[in-house]
C-alpha cells in the first residue's frame, strides 16, 4: 500500500529557467513524509534523523502544477526505515521524480540511535514494498 500526498507547485520552488529548481524535490520528499508519518503512526513527535536522501530526476515540474507523490517503506532495518518515492503530475500522470531516503530513529536526549519501535513496525508493514520486490 503507498501513502499519497498532493501540493501545489508554488512560485518561490521554481528558478529562473521556470521550473521547479532540484533542491525542492527533497523538500516535497520531506512534506510527503512528515504527512505519511504523521498520519499513519498518528503522533506528533518522530524522533528520527535524515540519513541519506537520493533524488532521479525525470520531467520537469513547473509553476502551479499539482503533484502527486506516493510513498512507502522498502526497508526496515533494526534501527532505520527507507523510504521510496513517486512523484507525478496530477493531471497528466507523467512521472516527473523518484527518490529515497533513510531515516534513524534517534534519541536527541541521549544522542544516539535507538532501534525501531514495535508499534511502528507494526503500522508500517502495510505500507513495505521491498526495493527488490519492485525490480522482480
Amino acid at each position: 500500500m503507498r501513502h499519497v500526498s498532493t501540493l501545489r507547485v508554488r512560485f518561490s520552488d521554481t528558478d529562473m529557467f521556470g521550473h521547479v529548481n532540484n533542491a525542492r524535490y527533497f523538500t516535497y520528499m520531506e512534506e510527503a513524509r512528515v504527512r505519511f508519518l504523521e498520519e499513519v503512526l498518528g503522533t506528533p513527535e518522530l524522533p528520527v534523523i535524515l540519513a541519506s536522501a537520493k533524488a532521479d530526476f525525470r520531467g520537469q515540474t513547473f509553476f502551479r502544477d499539482r503533484v502527486r507523490i506516493e510513498t512507502w517503506i522498502s526497508r526496515i532495518g533494526e534501527k532505520s526505515l527507507e523510504f521510496s518515492y513517486r512523484m507525478t503530475r496530477d493531471a497528466t500522470d507523467d512521472l516527473l521524480f523518484e527518490g529515497s531516503t533513510v531515516l534513524v530513529c534517534y534519541d536527541y536526549e541521549r544522542m544516539q540511535s535507538i532501534p525501531v519501535p514495535q508499534e511502528w513496525r507494526d503500522k508500517l508493514t502495510a505500507f513495505l514494498e521491498p526495493a527488490d520486490a519492485q525490480t522482480a
